[in-house]
């Protein structure tokens, strides 16, 4: 349990026998006794299916191209001390390699998003299994979100853990490209749309009901 007042839970380790379950003493406090055990039931569908590994090896082409990027974004060999020199062979292999990075890194991010979103949708499935509550789940999930989105941007966390966490974490952009941003962010997002969550969970709770 983390000193933490933002409502957070996640699960590290690459097998079930190392994995650890992180939950906060925001989330704890946030949600009744029902909506923890499902929430918890949640990270452990996750362990189960062993998403922690699986969303790490997949991110990891993402990072590669990303660290291109920045290498490029930043000063190299062929500028020295403000003054643009002649380019050299640095600067050519940083360019061959942004090239073949970046559709690499674009497919990967559109694979991986889609992927992440999938098991988001077994671990619930996963919560419901084990609990047999997917009412519990569906209002964790709204009262996590709103929680979520009342914070401020310096007191999300960011992308580095944001896949991990039971809700997506983004920040609403602002400024001249915020609907484009958004726009992209909703093809990349690591996690499905609340509603579309909740809308399954529903179907759950009805088919519980006919038996």
């Amino acid at each position: 349990v983390a000193p933490i007042e933002q409502p957070l839970s996640l699960t590290t380790g690459f097998s079930p026998q190392d994995a650890r379950l992180l939950v906060s003493d925001g989330l704890v406090d946030l949600l009744d006794d029902a909506e923890l055990e499902a929430v918890v039931a949640h990270e452990v569908a996750h362990t189960k299916n062993r998403d922690a590994a699986v969303m790490t090896a997949v991110a990891l082409p993402i990072a590669a191209a990303g660290r291109v990027g920045s290498l490029l974004a930043g000063p190299t060999a062929g500028v020295e001390h403000g003054s643009v020199s002649r380019a050299d062979y640095a600067d050519a292999l940083l360019t061959v390699g942004l090239v073949v990075a970046l559709p690499v890194g674009i497919c990967t991010l559109l694979l991986s998003a889609s992927l992440s979103r999938a098991r988001e949708f077994a671990a619930d499935r996963g919560a419901v299994a084990i609990t047999g509550k997917p009412a519990a789940l569906a209002t964790a999930l709204r009262t996590i979100e709103t929680a979520v989105g009342e914070r401020s941007a310096t007191t999300v966390p960011r992308a580095e853990i944001g896949a991990f966490t039971i809700v997506a974490l983004d920040v609403e952009a602002d400024g001249a490209f915020a609907t484009l941003y958004q726009r992209f962010d909703r093809i990349v997002a690591t996690h499905p749309d609340l509603e579309t969550r909740v809308t399954r969970l529903q179907e759950l709770m009805d088919s519980q009901e006919r038996y």
